[in-house]
């Protein structure tokens, strides 16, 4: 299975292969869930747009907010391999684990890069999906649920970076912040379409 592209720069940038370890099991995971959405919901079907989804916004809306997603998930499962190379070093089995990762200021320093990213391009997102919701439904902010948890995510983000750069927070803190964010990208990207419903429900997603 190929590692995924946005990985591949950090993997490269940061000489970090062994991490490859701790994101290709939600590759995997990712995989079954198309294939689940493929030959059970039948959602590879060809149906016919919507007219709010018919916009040259969303050629720039969506893919930010993917490659937004990405950063921090790519960020969450850094702080994982932090965590767990933390608690390795600190066990009296020799730190395999550790020596087998990069170094925690590696770890940290990437983690708070793809953050930084990621979090641009969602505040960018965000505003041009506001300027689509205007021109679709006739107001840039509805407090439909997928905008509310959206504000969510940024203000969660805001906090990791304010902490970061004003309170000067590092390692073992930050890399809990960092994993425990997935949870709130991963309700917002996938629980609001699956348990709540709203003007981004479209189909079964």
């Amino acid at each position: 299975m190929r590692r995924p592209p946005l990985y591949l720069y950090y993997e490269s940038r940061f000489k970090s292969k062994a991490l490859g370890a701790f994101v290709m099991p939600l590759v995997a995971v990712s995989a079954v869930f198309l294939a689940w959405l493929t030959f059970v919901q039948h959602m590879n079907r060809i149906a016919p747009i919507i007219p709010a989804l018919q916009s040259f916004w969303m050629k720039l809306h969506v893919p930010m907010m993917f490659v937004s997603y990405a950063n921090f998930t790519i960020a969450s499962l850094v702080g994982l391999a932090y965590i767990l190379a933390d608690r390795s070093r600190r066990s009296g089995g020799g730190g395999i684990l550790a020596r087998a990762l990069p170094s925690g200021e590696i770890m940290d320093n990437m983690m708070s890069k793809a953050i930084a990213l990621g979090f641009l391009l969602f505040t960018i997102a965000t505003i041009l999906g506001a300027v689509w919701a205007a021109k679709a439904w006739g107001g840039f902010w509805s407090w439909d649920p997928k905008e509310t948890w959206a504000l969510i995510v940024w203000l969660n983000y805001a906090g990791y970076l304010h902490a970061r750069t004003s309170k000067g927070w590092r390692g073992k803190q930050m890399a809990w912040w960092s994993f425990m964010s997935l949870w709130v990208v991963t309700f917002c990207f996938l629980g609001v379409n699956l348990f709540l419903s709203g003007l981004h429900s479209y189909g079964k997603l």
